[in-house]
């Protein structure tokens, strides 16, 4: 009985390379006439678009001021900065974490350089929390109040209003330096510039009004002989 040859081995050899980030092995199959090709990359996904978080998240907050948190919808944020749906979900799990995201970007309009000059950083600071009040800031902190257990609220404090105070804790200890009341001097001259500014609207007389919250805040109204006071007008 004839006895069959086991079939011969192949001589082929199997590699990977050109392996990155964002494409799959290259796998290359040599020395096999019958198999001998080069498989291309394949990529996953389309390119990601550098500007497309900017974009999100500027709709959001235009929309989030216009129809409130709870009108707020994902699809409409996305038809609004026309970018697909889907790529709004594969960078924020939903509607919080979007405006969380946009409300801690906003947080850096009210953020200053500092300029080597303590007292007028801080003016400066207080200056552009109170140009943020008409302009989306003020409603945001009357719909925390209406409701304070509400989710918007909660997404607010954390992740505008506690920046906030803390970015302007910092500047207030630079001028008076450390105390363990100079975070609660900070929040009260906030909440009196937010007062101020809510119930008098754009004050035409903007200088009386920062003389007020930093003698709120308890800075005097005048810089030490160490500081400008040219920068600020005070």
């Amino acid at each position: 009985m004839p006895v069959t040859p086991p079939p011969p081995r192949t001589s082929a050899r199997v590699g990977f390379g050109g392996v990155t980030g964002t494409t799959f092995p290259v796998i290359m199959i040599s020395d096999n006439l019958r198999y001998r090709k080069r498989m291309q990359p394949v990529h996953r996904g389309r390119p990601r678009r550098a500007d497309i978080d900017r974009v999100a998240l500027e709709h959001a907050l235009v929309l989030l001021q216009e129809r409130g948190y709870d009108g707020l919808r994902m699809k409409d944020v996305a038809e609004s900065a026309g970018i697909g749906l889907g790529a709004l979900y594969r960078r924020w799990a939903g509607k919080k974490e979007l405006v969380m995201a946009a409300l801690r970007a906003d947080v850096t309009r009210h953020e200053t350089d500092d300029t080597g000059d303590p007292f007028a950083d801080l003016v400066t600071a207080l200056e552009r929390i109170g140009d943020a009040v008409p302009h989306g800031l003020g409603r945001l902190i009357a719909a925390c109040l209406a409701d304070p257990d509400s989710e918007l609220a909660r997404v607010a404090i954390e992740a505008k209003l506690t920046p906030m105070i803390d970015g302007l804790t910092a500047r207030l200890e630079r001028v008076a330096g450390a105390a363990p009341d100079v975070r609660m001097r900070a929040e009260s001259g906030l909440l009196y510039l937010l007062w101020r500014t809510a119930v008098g609207g754009q004050t035409a007389d903007a200088t009386a009004l920062h003389r007020r919250v930093l003698h709120v805040m308890g800075v005097p109204a005048q810089p030490g002989p160490e500081q400008s006071s040219t920068a600020t007008g005070l």
